[in-house]
């Protein structure tokens, strides 16, 4: 399956870009009504230094998602593959690969695209698809409003 979802920013892709591999979440939960879903915590490169091949960790409250760098193109695209998780949910799951594309609108106004495509083992298909791709979504929502809260306070 997959899920897109596109947010504008009052910001330059420059002040944008280090929020896609070093940004933490504040503390609210990112969906009142989906119990036990992930609250992303903080997302950070494992090295310390990004580009293809690189590790891109996020850490939520249930656990970890390692995630191998496919594309690195700063201040334009970043794309990320599902290495491994000690999240609840990885026994489901096939792959999951994430697609961020920044495009400048204005001089100071940016839209992040968000693309999650994600493929679920046969036995999980008919069960998990909706929770999964209602819960990705939720988090997407989060993470921007996040992102947008840590520009306004001059962190970003």
């Amino acid at each position: 399956m997959k899920l897109h979802t596109t947010w504008k920013f009052e910001a330059t892709p420059a002040q944008l870009w280090p929020l896609l591999f070093y940004s933490k979440m504040d503390e609210q939960k990112p969906c009142y009504f989906l119990l036990g879903l992930p609250k992303p915590v903080e997302c950070r490169l494992a090295e310390g230094k990004g580009g293809v091949g690189a590790t891109r960790e996020c850490i939520s409250d249930k656990g970890l998602i390692r995630q191998t760098i496919l594309e690195w193109v700063p201040e334009e695209k970043l794309r990320f593959e599902m290495r491994e998780t000690s999240i609840y949910f990885g026994p489901c799951v096939d792959a999951i690969v994430e697609t961020f594309v920044l495009n400048p609108v204005h001089k100071k106004e940016t839209t992040i695209t968000r693309t999650t495509e994600f493929t679920l083992k046969p036995g999980a298909r008919l069960w998990v698809s909706l929770p999964m791709w209602v819960g990705l979504k939720s988090i997407h929502r989060y993470v921007f409003r996040n992102w947008k809260n840590i520009l306004i306070a001059g962190h970003g």
